[in-house]
């Protein structure tokens, strides 16, 4: 009981903010703390009952009909919980049922891929990166946020970070990691690097803040 009222609390924000269903990461990003996989499921035409684990914590969530089959992975964004549900197909009451708008079904290497980074103590927020840029130039620094985007060239990985500070009409929300990590747009991450400034390419690709050689951050 206890292991599943822990993966529970892991997926359950008070309200869920975002109407949209869908397959797209939501705008906070995917919610998973470890790869999670699909145990039972129960179509319900528009909706699936699905039973997931994370290792050995289990929990019942309802999602918008995806597909989903046994042994697939999921991942989930964040969701409301309602406690003491009757589920018929069981023939019995659950502790709770997460209500989740975002899930996309993924194989297990994504699955592995995709899990939600706990804020480094000595994380900066994107913003204040932009702030200090001239202080901070050449030193190391912690950034985490959401994946919004990562091409890859040149042999190396840009991902785009955004944790919800600066602005996009001054170009202060947005940070670029240069890594070799491999990473999944709508993921939750943390990395360490070495911050420039006014980093010019060539071909049009002039960054104002980048994190050279970027390392995640996993604890």
């Amino acid at each position: 009981m206890i292991r599943r009222i822990m993966l529970a609390a892991l997926l359950v924000v008070a309200a869920c903010g975002d109407d949209d269903d869908g397959v797209a990461p939501p705008p906070g990003g995917w919610a998973n703390a470890a790869p999670t996989r699909v145990e039972q499921v129960y179509d319900r035409g528009e909706t699936q009952l699905i039973e997931v684990s994370q290792g050995g914590l289990r929990a019942w969530v309802r999602v918008p009909s995806v597909g989903a089959s046994p042994g697939d992975y999921l991942l989930l964004g964040r969701g409301t919980a309602r406690r003491n549900v009757d589920v018929p197909e069981l023939g019995r009451n659950v502790n709770a049922v997460i209500d989740i708008t975002h899930v996309r079904v993924v194989d297990e290497r994504e699955a592995l891929t995709v899990s939600s980074s706990v804020i480094p103590g000595d994380a900066v927020a994107i913003s204040r990166v932009y702030d200090e840029l001239d202080v901070r130039e050449g030193r190391d620094v912690v950034v985490h946020g959401t994946v919004v985007k990562a091409p890859q060239a040149i042999g190396w990985r840009w991902v785009h970070l955004q944790d919800g500070s600066g602005s996009a009409a001054s170009g202060t929300h947005d940070i670029t990691v240069k890594t070799r990590d491999e990473v999944v747009v709508g993921q939750r991450v943390a990395f360490r690097g070495v911050l420039r400034q006014d980093v010019d390419l060539g071909f049009g690709y002039h960054y104002r803040a980048l994190v050279e050689d970027g390392a995640r951050v996993t604890e």
